[in-house]
């Protein structure tokens, strides 16, 4: 249950369309939020559209004062509210900041120099360009990511595992080999057998 971790979440209530607000069946449950099927929203009313301004510990407490949209287990909603609690988990177990964990278990030992919540201005550079239609609806124009505040290499953004880390292939290929290998990379164990399945 995520209450074991989150104990904020003992509370939390599901109001369904039509129904009174009431305690679910069962606490959501770490795989629930891991599989969007936790019951929790995408996002909180406190948040806005910017999903990098809240910290995290903020984002995942105004998530227990949000009612559940269906009983935990009985549908799929893809919620970055799901992700970001299972961020908050990782940051509690672990007593480190969530990007700190990241950087410490996973992109330092795996060489992943080009995968940062802050890209520095050479690596802002590279990002992917996102495009709108012009205007006239002829061409296009290029446009900024809509949910993140700019600068990206900002240090007031606050990391999200919701979105907002950014990376390269090269990066990404060292990762998903990883986790082809049941969580070892040159030999050593990053992820537990367990942890991949």
């Amino acid at each position: 249950p995520v209450e074991k971790y989150l104990p904020e979440f003992k509370n939390v209530q599901v109001a369904e369309k039509g129904k009174e607000p009431r305690k679910p069946s069962h606490p959501i449950t770490v795989r629930e939020v891991l599989s969007h099927t936790s019951g929790l929203p995408f996002q909180s009313a406190k948040e806005s559209s910017v999903i990098d301004i809240l910290p995290l510990k903020d984002a995942v407490l105004s998530y227990t004062k949000t009612p559940l949209i269906y009983e935990p287990g009985n549908g799929y909603q893809y919620s970055n509210a799901g992700i970001n609690t299972a961020g908050r988990i990782i940051e509690v177990v672990s007593g480190m900041a969530y990007e700190d964990f990241l950087d410490k278990r996973l992109f330092g030992p795996l060489g992943m120099k080009d995968t940062a919540f802050w890209p520095s201005e050479m690596q802002a550079k590279r990002v992917a360009k996102t495009y709108r239609p012009g205007k006239g609806k002829t061409g296009l124009e290029e446009m900024t990511i809509a949910h993140l505040t700019y600068p990206l290499s900002d240090p007031k953004r606050t990391p999200s595992p919701g979105g907002g880390l950014f990376s390269t292939a090269s990066d990404c290929g060292v990762f998903c080999q990883m986790v082809l290998n049941g969580g070892v990379h040159k030999g050593k164990r990053l992820l537990s057998e367990a942890a991949v399945k």
